[in-house]
C-alpha cells in the first residue's frame, strides 16, 4: 500500500512540475511477469500462512528468499530505467537482512508500538507470522531491518526499513523521470 502512496505523491508533484500523466504509459517495463510472480508469492504466503498451513509455515522462508531473487532478476532487467538502480539497492538491503535472519524480515517491537500496530506486535510475539519476526539480540544487520515507524497521522501506519525507503525513492524517481520526459520511448 505504501508504494501506491509514493506513486500518487510522485504523480501530484509531477503534475505540479508540468509533467504529463500520459507519459507514464511510455515506461517500458521488461519482465513484468517476474514482478507479478514475486508479489504473488509474498501475498500468497501471507494469506496461506494466516491459515496456519504446515507446509507454508515450514517452507515460507525459502519462498520469501525465492521471491526476492525473482524480484531482483526483474529489476536487473530494467536497470536502464531511471530509479531502478536505487530500487535494486533497496531490494538488496532487504534481501541481505532477510537471508541472514532465516528468511524473515526482523521488525523492532518498539517501532510497531510507535506506529500503533499493537495487534501485529502480538502476532509477531507468537512467532507464527510467515514473513516477519521480532528483532532479538541474535538478529543480524538489525539496522537494515524494519525499524523506522511511520505512525498516524500517516494514512497507512507501518514500520519500514532503509531498503524500503530506497525503493520508495526509486519508484518516486521513476515516475518523476517518466512524467517530465517528452512523449518518447522511455527505455533509454
Amino acid at each position: 500500500m505504501l508504494y501506491i502512496y509514493i506513486i500518487i505523491l510522485s504523480i501530484i508533484i509531477g503534475l505540479l512540475r508540468n509533467g504529463k500523466l500520459s507519459s507514464l504509459s511510455q515506461i517500458s517495463l521488461k519482465k513484468i511477469e517476474l514482478i507479478v510472480l514475486a508479489c504473488a508469492i509474498q501475498a500468497g504466503l501471507i494469506f496461506l500462512g494466516s491459515k496456519k498451513l504446515k507446509i507454508i509455515l515450514d517452507y515460507s522462508s525459502y519462498m520469501i528468499i525465492f521471491s526476492y531473487i525473482v524480484l531482483l532478476m526483474a529489476v536487473w532487467n530494467n536497470k536502464k530505467l531511471k530509479g531502478m538502480n536505487i530500487i535494486f539497492l533497496g531490494i538488496v538491503f532487504n534481501f541481505i537482512v532477510i537471508v541472514v535472519n532465516g528468511g524473515h524480515m526482523p521488525v523492532l517491537l518498539s517501532s510497531l508500538y510507535k506506529a500503533g500496530l499493537n495487534d501485529f506486535a502480538l502476532v509477531l510475539k507468537e512467532g507464527s507470522y510467515v514473513t516477519h519476526t521480532l528483532i532479538t539480540d541474535k538478529t543480524l544487520f538489525g539496522f537494515l531491518a524494519d525499524v523506522i515507524p511511520l505512525p498516524p497521522p500517516f494514512p497507512d501506519p507501518s514500520v519500514v526499513s532503509a531498503g524500503d525507503f530506497l525503493m520508495f525513492c526509486g519508484v518516486f524517481s521513476l515516475v518523476q523521470d517518466a512524467m517530465m520526459k517528452k512523449e518518447q520511448n522511455l527505455e533509454n
